[in-house]
């Protein structure tokens, strides 16, 4: 039986297949693939501060190249039996490469924005020299594979796409709130779990005043915090790795997230882009200096919520209204599948056809589909089929401009 999965946010995989050229650290996440095996790689979440100062104390044994990217990447390996055996090592100076403004400062400012958010998406990242050189030590993740380890855009099993939509449409959210010019395919990590990492932000904090991925959903939560974001907190947390500009030009990008998602509100409804998730793997944070108190009683809040995801948003479905009587193509099978056991129309994804069916509670979203025969759609529903070719029951439709 062929396996099924949901089309979800196919801008988004678009985006970071067409990702800058810059060669990826995708040999970091092949070797962090091969080490010890464990169920999940996220082991800071409740030790971040611990394992932060570990970080920066301990000894390094050796320093090896991890053989690519322009921005030489190293690891370093520590003596046996500590909290954690080796770090990714960057001492790159802020300045100029290949025509890109880029500095390990940045590095440890995507870690430390992402605790102030409370993500847990970027792996604990600290300041530290090693022989001599001023750098960003980060955590180093086992066991991950790059979404470029995986063939490209993974889909998970359907017991998990609920978790990896919020965690793309969070992962989007971040990297337009810091400019991170270089979302490629290399620097999604993966574990077993389906819990995606993000590495590598070099590139990121500029001044920049656009952004980066298209936002199609959002999550209210994350939404939320950063809209409580201000200059004052921003500089309590980042002021020691980012400018005054810089600190700033991420309130400004957050003021251009608004304008979009207002937009979007406007033209879709709140209920339709405004998705709610509890944080994933995330710890309850606390910023140093004078962060607001309700800041923090959001991330609280935040983390202690359980994770809620109704049938209807948990699962997306992108591609194009088919009548299967009439389909010709290389799932002819499944049309015929779907003809025998009554149902009319089907959603041909760029890689299933699956047979469409009526929400017994509520048959207008699927009355409009008549109308949308040869359309690009999105549509919401639970795959309700027990064997054989897919069935969506579809639970609301969205015409793909």
């Amino acid at each position: 039986m062929r396996a099924r999965r949901c089309v979800v946010l196919l801008s988004f995989a678009v985006s970071l297949a067409c990702a800058s050229a810059r060669p990826s650290l995708q040999t970091v996440a092949q070797a962090q693939s091969a080490a010890a095996p464990s169920e999940n790689a996220p082991g800071w979440i409740g030790r971040a501060e611990e394992i932060a100062d570990y970080l920066k104390r301990v000894d390094v044994v050796r320093v090896e190249d991890i053989g690519i990217g322009v921005t030489n990447p190293k690891r370093a390996y520590l003596r046996p039996g500590g909290l954690v055996d080796s770090f990714s090592w960057k001492p790159l100076k802020p300045g100029m490469y290949r025509g890109y403004w880029e500095s390990y400062k940045a590095e440890v400012a995507a870690y430390e924005l992402d605790r102030l958010l409370g993500l847990g998406m970027v792996p604990v990242t600290v300041e530290r020299r090693v022989n001599g050189d001023l750098g960003a030590a980060q955590m180093w993740m086992a066991p991950v594979k790059s979404f470029t380890d995986m063939g490209g855009f993974p889909t998970p099993p359907n017991t998990h796409l609920g978790m990896w939509n919020l965690q793309l449409i969070r992962a989007k959210m971040l990297d337009n709130l810091i400019y991170n010019l270089d979302p490629n395919q290399g620097n999604w990590l993966v574990d077993p779990a389906w819990t995606i990492f993000l590495i590598d932000h070099s590139r990121a904090f500029t001044d920049g005043k656009k952004l980066v991925h298209e936002m199609t959903r959002v999550d209210r939560d994350l939404w939320d915090r950063m809209k409580q974001l201000d200059e004052a907190t921003l500089a309590a947390a980042l002021g020691a790795w980012l400018s005054r500009g810089e600190v700033r030009a991420v309130l400004a990008r957050r003021d251009l997230m608004a304008e979009a998602i207002g937009k979007l509100v406007a033209t879709q409804g709140e209920e339709h882009v405004l998705v709610r998730g509890a944080t994933i793997g995330a710890e309850t944070v606390r910023p140093s200096g004078k962060a607001s108190s309700s800041l923090r009683e959001r991330v609280k809040n935040a983390v202690e919520t359980p994770l809620f995801l109704p049938p209807a948003s948990a699962v997306g479905w992108l591609g194009k209204v088919v009548r299967l009587a009439e389909y010709k193509g290389e799932y002819e099978a499944d049309a015929r599948q779907g003809v025998q056991r009554g149902h009319s129309l089907g959603l041909l994804t760029s890689f299933e056809l699956v047979s469409l069916a009526r929400d017994p509670q509520d048959a207008a979203a699927y009355d409009t589909l008549v109308t949308l025969v040869g359309r690009q759609v999105e549509i919401y529903g639970p795959n309700v089929s027990s064997g054989g070719s897919g069935v969506v029951q579809v639970q609301r439709v969205s015409p793909v401009p």
